[in-house]
């Protein structure tokens, strides 16, 4: 006699699937919570990557902006700084002037040019001759040639930009009566040393 074994293990993908049910959940279970987990990985380094950038970016607009901030402030000192200058000079010079001591001036123009930023002066007559000059070759010559003519009758001391880190300072020489003179000075803002 045969025997029918009623609980006879079924064949196929039926018999695969109740023989192996538990290990197959969980390896599909195991396998969706990795592809999740690198997919979740790649976005949060795409975010990370992001931020990175934009933080990148905001520090170098930041940098640009504080980089505008201090020229205009270097700016506006050297300006300060000139137009402070120019006072004792006008007064200088308007004493040298009066007394028709135009080698004294001379002197004066000399030892200026030999500082650290100064590249030329020009002190000019009333009638906008030059008179004297740290470039002898402008000797003479009409102070409008090398500056503009507004400047010979101009009556505050101005100090103007005129590139980046070159300054034009003019300054009026006043007598009692009447104006003696234009000084004109050329400044260069010396470069920072090197670190």
């Amino acid at each position: 006699m045969t025997e029918i074994n009623p609980n006879q293990p079924e064949t196929g993908a039926l018999g695969i699937w109740n023989r192996h049910r538990l290990a197959i959940i969980v390896a599909v279970i195991g396998l969706v919570i990795i592809g999740w987990l690198y997919v979740a990985k790649g976005i949060a380094v795409r975010q990370a990557q992001n931020a990175v950038t934009e933080a990148q970016e905001s520090v170098a607009a930041q940098r640009a902006e504080w980089d505008k901030q201090a020229e205009a402030r270097q700016a506006a000192m050297v300006k300060q700084s000139l137009s402070q200058f120019g006072v004792p000079l006008a007064w200088a010079i308007r004493r040298e002037m009066m007394g028709s001591n135009l080698d004294q001036v001379d002197q004066y123009v000399t030892d200026l040019v030999k500082l650290d930023g100064f590249e030329g002066v020009t002190v000019a007559k009333a009638d906008g001759s030059i008179v004297v000059a740290s470039d002898r070759r402008h000797l003479g010559a009409a102070f409008g040639s090398l500056h503009a003519e507004r400047y010979l009758t101009a009556e505050q001391i101005s100090a103007e930009e005129t590139a980046p880190g070159q300054w034009l300072l003019v300054v009026p020489v006043m007598g009692l009566n009447a104006r003696l003179g234009t000084v004109a000075v050329d400044y260069q803002v010396p470069q920072a040393p090197a670190e």
